[in-house]
């Protein structure tokens, strides 16, 4: 098997694995499901947007019944677990940002991105893949129409439901886009006749932004708030997975108050919970005679079980949406973490010093989000790991580790930075900062965090707005390392206030940490001086098959 970072090409995938659990085997059926309808949508696409109009025959026979129709809806599901796709949500999210770091085995192209010496052909600043499901997505729209019309069985309200969940999948892949991109072509018009014009400008970022919420809040009712069976419901966009993008989308916008409705729905829903890990408070001398701390030790079973109920198994209690992969269809990540071929890892350097430095009280009082990274040599143990507790990895033909959009935590923590955030503009409102020091403590407590990351640590008096927003951004560091959002996080507090000195020094900051030491000084002096740096070049195969794109400035030559 080829590794997917080393040589840039897509990984085979291999044969089932074997599990032996009836979990596992729902997730192997649920990819049927997906991978199989997406191969008669996939056929009828090719790159870009730009691609070949269907035949008109074709489309009659295929759009006349609503079990088609949801074939075509599964392939979209399908497209976003493509090799290419997943790729980029962990390149895109994770190689720039100060979390990762490459071995010699990492082909010149990620090393590239990850030195800030990004350039037009590079190969990861493609986004097709991306378009490829979102014109699936439009295809789904605009000729699901055709189908409902034939047949009498297909309901108005299940075709409304197949297009809400459409809309949301186009929603994520221009999410991605546009804060990888910045300005991208936007349309929603499928790409299926022959006198389309598809050379389109790109919109601005804010415009789009916009327009994916106009588009979300427009199907909001059409949604299912579940779907028959754990996969289904975990894989598929409900009415909370819906609202959990848009609250993405709103803070990335810095609407902070429809933020936090969104983000407070989900969390009153009742649906999803922090998956609860124990633990138990312990007094010990303090380091003033005749005082006492008081430490925390986490229930060790506890923190197995979340390890393995969140990332072994997939679909724990608090996910909102993730990827179900299974044995017909392996996560291509896997394969640039295991040990022998190891292309990325956790930068070790960074995670002891920054991110879960030990406690000062005691040693027993440790982050349990740590255990399966500084115990297991740097690896990214929580996509490859089968076990917190010893060094069992995924071998080929057991790769299926879900990926993980959205899960519970990132609704709470997303909520927290939007209370913060609202909290500066009405002068450091302290009832907004309690608020959401209370729901950062959430997280906190259930990872059994120490005292030594806490940038409140008996703190008494009024909150410090800037300290809390620095600390949730931290804290989201530490929750969600590898899960692709680092990159967009640090890029969303630098840009506030139009690039503020105080807010742009996250980015700063992060260059010191993210590049070699010999790269730091020229990567702060692009991304202090040239805000399109922040984001990756059109790939130059773009601009030579749209002539109505214009290059991001920072990269013309």
């Amino acid at each position: 098997m080829k590794r997917i970072f080393k040589h840039g090409t897509r990984e085979k995938v291999q044969g089932a694995g074997q599990k032996g659990q009836g979990e596992q085997r729902g997730k192997t059926s649920f990819f049927f499901l997906l991978y199989f309808p997406a191969i008669i949508i996939l056929s009828s696409c090719s790159d870009w947007l730009n691609l070949e109009p269907e035949d008109g025959v074709i489309r009659e026979r295929f759009w006349k019944t609503k079990e088609e129709t949801f074939s075509a809806l599964m392939g979209c599901y399908a497209s976003l677990m493509e090799d290419d796709m997943v790729n980029r949500y962990f390149i895109w999210g994770e190689i720039r940002a100060d979390m990762t770091e490459l071995t010699s085995l990492t082909n010149e192209q990620l090393i590239a991105i990850n030195n800030g010496e990004i350039v037009p052909s590079n190969p990861f600043t493609t986004w097709n893949y991306f378009y490829r499901t979102i014109n699936q997505c439009n295809t789904v729209l605009e000729l699901g129409k055709l189908a409902q019309e034939k047949d009498l069985s297909f309901s108005e309200k299940l075709l409304k439901q197949y297009e809400a969940e459409a809309v949301c999948i186009r929603s994520l892949a221009y999410f991605y886009l546009l804060r990888t991109f910045r300005d991208v072509p936007y349309t929603t018009q499928a790409s299926i006749y022959d006198n389309q014009p598809f050379s389109i400008p790109a919109t601005k970022q804010a415009d789009i932004v916009d327009s994916l919420i106009v588009a979300l809040k427009n199907v909001e009712n059409e949604i299912p708030y579940s779907h028959t069976g754990l996969a289904s419901s975990k894989g598929r966009f409900n009415t909370w997975s819906l609202k959990t993008l848009l609250a993405d989308i709103y803070l990335w916008k810095g609407d902070y108050d429809n933020c936090i409705e969104q983000c407070s729905q989900v969390i009153n829903s009742g649906q999803y919970s922090l998956f609860p890990v124990s633990r138990e408070q312990v007094l010990i001398d303090g380091r003033t005679a005749g005082t006492s701390d008081t430490v925390y030790i986490a229930g060790e079973s506890d923190a197995s079980l979340l390890f393995d109920q969140m990332y072994v198994q997939g679909n724990c209690v608090e996910s909102i949406f993730e990827l179900q992969f299974g044995t017909d269809k392996e996560n291509v990540l896997v394969s640039a973490f295991i040990p022998g071929s190891t292309t990325i890892q956790a930068k070790m350097e960074n995670f002891t010093t920054e991110y879960f430095v030990s406690s000062s009280l005691a040693r027993d009082w440790r982050d349990i989000r740590n255990d399966g990274i500084a115990q297991k040599q740097g690896y990214i143990w929580k996509w490859i790991g089968l076990s917190r507790e010893d060094a069992t990895y995924r071998e080929s033909g057991n790769r299926f580790c879900n990926w993980i959009f959205y899960r519970l935590a990132d609704v709470i923590l997303m909520k927290a930075e939007a209370l913060t955030q609202k909290a500066i503009l009405e002068n450091n409102n302290q009832n907004l900062l309690q608020e959401a020091k209370a729901l950062l403590m959430q997280i906190r407590s259930r990872a059994n965090a120490p005292e030594s990351t806490d940038l409140l640590y008996k703190q008494t008096g009024d909150i410090d707005a800037k300290t809390l927003e620095e600390f949730i951004l931290n804290e989201r560091a530490r929750e969600f390392a590898f899960e692709g959002k680092r990159w967009f996080d640090v890029l969303r507090h630098a840009k506030r206030d139009n690039y503020s000195p105080e807010n742009l020094n996250y980015l700063l900051r992060m260059a010191i940490l993210a590049a070699p030491p010999e790269k730091a000084y020229s990567l702060q002096n692009k991304w202090q001086n040239n805000q399109g740096s922040h984001y990756l070049p059109i790939y130059f195969e773009e601009l030579k098959t749209n002539k109505n794109l214009v290059q991001n400035t920072f990269y013309q030559q």
